[in-house]
């Protein structure tokens, strides 16, 4: 009984982390819901970058239209707030899904330990965005595989009625490897790490052949059907092979991109990035302390090589670890033998996932560790103000705008074409380095494109720190040209004299 509260309390714990504020206000979920929306009503997928009076004519793959369009039709029944709820609940069940993959409840505290880091790396990204729908693919991939893990030995055909057995008797795992064909073709329309589904798939595939000698011959087809669906898109092969290409053509750095030792200089936040490395480490002790099964885990031990790898590259590739991490350390430690009951611990255990929940609820978590975020259904106004102002002294474009603002402008301000927005891939790196980043940089090379463009007016997110953006502010607030009509706490707007 005590460790069925333990396990709620987690889970407790995982939503309410999960319901804060709508952080990306301001940034992408303005395009996701508007491009939903042209997808839902117009029943065709845009092939090129659309919002841009810059570049409108820019070849864009949108690996993401599908999961524009479930964001799109969910805001219409359940709101803004809703979708907070609904990525709440998502979020999850895919870190039970990775958590049940392999639990058992003789090893409760390890599993509560692996739970708890695991959280605390999850919440780097728990906005309104795809990706939620790539954290929950994900969950199922690492829920049937491991569950299958120990289980292989002759892939049966798919049956017509699947039956479920008691949980005392849990056998019909081979029989859900059989949805992964059908999880991936969704993936592949949904969000771009649907690449991770055929590598999972692969590294599970040469985990069997090294633990049993022999060629998984019945893995081979199903590996080759979860292959060929990552065809099945608006894009076709081009979709497919995105993800190899992606960056080749990406002219600007964001920081979601960013690596956890460049943005320690800047002052990122650290609770993610401490838990990270601690998350490494407890893995790395968990296969020390099952070494003598290493040859049966070395699929789990191939997944945290390329799950480390791929967090210490990117910040927005923490929540692939922390899912991962779940099933692997967790098996680890179920196989030393070693059981982990204790009265006092239970209790420990309890109460300190009390406090964090109750930290969680009244915000004092947050502040302490300067995520930028609140507990509950909040919905900021984000830069509408300004919008409003636009509006009601009937400015009109070209507008200049930056890099962080595109979207919501495309979202609250439809009328205009925007000069970017949030999407490097969706502009042509070249146009980027040698013409939006200098003539912020520029004076000169700011009147050339200014009157080149046509631009009336600039509307600037003036949070932006890079320094082209800072360097733009200074020399436009001394430009008698461009006056600066408006201003609040977050956005200037300049006129053409």
């Amino acid at each position: 009984m005590a460790t069925k509260y333990l396990i709620a309390l987690m889970l407790i714990l995982v939503f309410v982390f999960s319901v804060h504020t709508f952080t990306s206000i301001n940034q992408d979920i303005g395009r996701h819901l508007t491009l939903g929306k042209i997808i839902w009503e117009t029943k065709e997928v845009p092939k090129t970058n659309l919002f841009s009076y810059t570049n409108p004519d820019f070849p864009f793959i949108n690996h993401h239209w599908f999961g524009e369009v479930l964001l799109y039709l969910s805001s219409l029944l359940v709101g803004l707030k809703g979708l907070i709820i609904l990525k709440a609940f998502m979020i999850s069940i895919a870190f039970a899904l990775a958590f049940f993959a392999v639990f058992k409840k003789e090893q409760i505290l390890p599993a509560v330990i692996a739970g708890l880091i695991s959280i605390f790396i999850l919440i780097e990204r728990t906005d309104v965005r795809p990706e939620i729908f790539s954290f929950l693919f994900l969950g199922w991939y690492l829920f049937v595989l491991f569950k299958q893990q120990d289980e292989f030995s002759i892939l049966p055909t798919p049956p017509k009625q699947l039956r479920l057995r008691r949980p005392g008797n849990f056998q019909f795992s081979k029989y859900l490897l059989w949805t992964l064909p059908l999880v991936q073709l969704i993936w592949v329309n949904t969000h771009i790490y649907f690449f991770l589904g055929p590598l999972i798939f692969f590294l599970f595939f040469i985990g069997e052949w090294v633990k049993e000698r022999k060629f998984p011959s019945g893995l081979l087809l199903l590996g080759l059907a979860v292959g060929l669906v990552n065809f099945i898109s608006p894009f076709g092969w081009q979709g497919a092979l995105y993800p190899l290409f992606v960056f080749n053509n990406y002219g600007y750095s964001i920081i979601e991109n960013q690596g956890p030792f460049f943005l320690k200089a800047w002052g990122y936040p650290w609770l993610t990035t401490y838990a990270l490395f601690t998350g490494i480490a407890f893995v790395a002790v968990s296969f020390l302390a099952n070494i003598k099964n290493f040859k049966r885990n070395i699929f789990g031990f191939f997944l945290f090589v390329v799950a480390v790898i791929l967090s210490l590259k990117m910040v927005r590739n923490y929540p692939i670890f922390a899912l991962t991490m779940l099933p692997i350390s967790i098996k680890n430690f179920l196989e030393t033998g070693i059981e982990f009951k204790s009265h006092k611990s239970f209790l420990s255990a309890a109460a300190f996932i009390l406090i964090l929940i109750f930290s969680v609820i009244t915000d004092q978590i947050y502040e302490e560790a300067n995520l930028g975020r609140r507990f509950g259904l909040v919905i900021p106004q984000g830069v509408q103000k300004a919008v409003d102002f636009v509006r009601q002294n009937n400015l009109r474009g070209p507008i200049f705008n930056n890099f962080d603002v595109g979207s919501f402008l495309i979202w609250k301000l439809p009328e205009e074409k925007v000069f970017i927005d949030g999407r490097p891939e969706a502009y042509p790196a070249d146009f980027i380095q040698n013409v939006y980043i200098p003539m912020q940089e520029e004076p000169d090379l700011w009147t050339k494109y200014s009157k080149e463009y046509g631009i009336n007016y600039v509307f600037w997110l003036y949070s932006d720190i890079t320094p082209w953006s800072q360097k733009f502010v200074s020399f436009m607030l001394q430009n008698p040209s461009w006056p600066l009509v408006y201003r609040d706490g977050s956005v200037m707007i300049f006129v053409r004299k």
